[in-house]
Parts: C-alpha cells; structure tokens; sequence
C-alpha cells in the first residue's frame, strides 16, 4: 500500500483509538497486514489497577538492533484546539490541565442553570417542563465532565506515525535485526513505552516517530550517545531543514529520552519562545497532511534502519 493508502486507513477508517473496541480493530487490522510480511505480532500486556497496557510488538524484540515505536492510541477531544510539546511533556499537562478546568466551569454552569430553573418552576404549572429541561442542562454537564470523547481527527498524534511504521515495515520485509513497537496509553502519558522499554534490548537504537504529518520545521532529539547516528539521519533528509536537539542528560530527564538512551526522536512542528510545539491538536482540525515531506521521510528512516541493522558489531 502507498503511504497515501495508509493514512486513508489509520488516519480515517481507523483514526481513533481510544476505546477498548478501537483498539482492538486496530490490533485486528495489524494481525491480519504484518504476518504476512514477516512480522508475527505479540501482545506486550501489563495489567494496573485502573487500567490494562497492551502494546503490540512486531518483530524480535529480544535481538532487535533497532525498534521503531510509535503511540497508536489517541488523545481525547479538547473543548479548544491545543498546543503539544513533543519535548517537553510537563507544558501538555498545563494545557490538559487548562481544558479540564474550563470542562468544569462549563458543568458548573449547566447545574446552576439547571438548580435555577428547577427552583424558578417550584409551585407553578410550568414545574414539569422546567424540571425536564433542568435534567437535561445537567445531563449535559455530565456528559462533557464525566464522559470524554475520542478526538475526530489525529493526523498528528499519532496516526502519521502509525502509518509511517506501518510502511516501513511493508519496505523493511526481511529485516530480523529490525522490530517495530506499537504503544498502548503513550499518547497522553509514557506508560507503553516504559513498559516498552523493560524489553529494549540495552544496545539497540530506538527510533520514536512522534508528529510527522504538519509543521513547517522537522526535529531530531537525540542525547550525546547518538549524535553521530543522528548527524547521518538527517543526511539522509537534504531537502528539509532538520532542527538537530542534542539533549544533555539533565534536560533529556525531562523526555522520553530519558526511557531510551540510545533513542532519537522525530517530530515535525514550528519553534516558538525556544520551544518545538505542534498546533491544532485533539480536534478537528488536526488533519493537516504535508505527503510529499512525510514520503521522503519515510524512505530516509528505512534507508538508515537498515544500515544500523546491518552495521557490524565492533
């Protein structure tokens, strides 16, 4: 399939995938297209309290010298279009953090119409419609408070990414040295890639495709161990202008570098104040789609996965 066929089918047939029924048609989809091509899939699960991880894991991961890994589940729908930081995880807290605040300042407002209206209609004849309209302002409170939705469109976070790994496995066919990672509940937090990573063999080198769809800028975040790896994979992007973030180790603690010290991080956004940001998120108009950027990018990322799987061991 083109990588255009494949944002048809994991940015729109499957784009959300929040729910557990999501998720599965997803799973399903990845079970029946990767076997075929040499990539038996396994379930990586690990069960919490409130909730269950279940990464999808193709390959061999166990003597794998690199691991492509990507979020597939997706964010919930924001009452404003937000701001996300691929590289600094505690601003998408504040701005999560801003949208349920204003989700609760909206369900506060709907009961005290709701108490109004019901006290307004005490004693009159108009006490039962009031009193059905004033259930239904508070049935709305609930339903924006207590009930999130998926969001409609996840061009950016991430079914670029998916897509993206999905092609590359289709080019990478035959690759043993070579496994790709599908996180479960590593959109809004890192909890699938740190169950990722307790299986990441120490020396493999780990490739986090982030946002790859918009933004006028591309970034490759990276520590000091893999400099010279990411100088040769942005080599392999001459057409456009690679932001390249040597992180040192205190400001790669703040990251998911910080889960993978042999891994690079690529996103594509705009800079703002200094910082790498990518707009329009967990919304509608997340659905922004650079192809001809993301094709190239693509054939960059199989052409240095395969020289790092076959480089030769010193």
């Amino acid at each position: 399939m083109t990588l255009q066929d494949l944002m048809m089918l994991y940015g729109v047939t499957l784009g959300k995938r929040r729910t557990a029924k999501q998720k599965y048609l997803f799973a399903q989809q990845l079970n029946e297209s990767l076997p075929p091509r040499g990539w038996p899939v396994r379930v990586q699960q690990r069960e919490g309290r409130f909730s269950k991880i279940e990464n999808l894991i193709a390959g061999d991961l166990a003597n794998a010298k690199v691991v492509i890994a990507v979020p597939f589940d997706t964010p919930a729908k924001a009452l404003r279009p937000q701001k996300y930081y691929p590289f600094h995880p505690d601003k998408n807290v504040q701005q999560r953090g801003r949208d349920l605040a204003l989700q609760c300042v909206l369900e506060l407002l709907c009961f005290g119409a709701a108490c109004l209206m019901f006290w307004s209609g005490r004693g009159t004849g108009a006490m039962l419609p009031r009193t059905l309209a004033a259930l239904l302002l508070a049935g709305v409170g609930v339903w924006l408070l207590l009930l999130p939705h998926a969001s409609p469109c996840n061009f950016s976070r991430c079914s670029g990414a998916v897509a993206t790994a999905v092609k590359l496995a289709e080019d990478l066919s035959g690759e043993e040295n070579i496994a790709f990672a599908f996180c479960d509940h590593a959109v809004d937090n890192y909890d699938g890639f740190r169950l990722l990573a307790q299986e990441v063999p120490t020396a493999a080198t780990v490739l986090l495709l982030d946002n790859l769809t918009s933004g006028p800028a591309v970034a490759l975040a990276h520590g000091e161990y893999r400099k010279e790896a990411a100088e040769q994979l942005c080599s392999l992007l001459p057409e456009d202008k690679v932001y390249d973030r040597n992180y040192p180790e205190e400001q790669r603690q703040r990251n998911l570098l910080a889960l993978f010290p042999r891994g690079m991080m690529l996103s594509c956004g705009r800079v703002e104040k200094g910082e790498f940001v990518v707009e329009n998120t967990c919304c509608a108009q997340d659905h922004v789609l650079d192809l001809p950027r993301m094709e190239r990018m693509e054939r960059a990322l199989a052409d240095f996965a395969k020289q790092e799987a076959n480089k030769k061991e010193n």
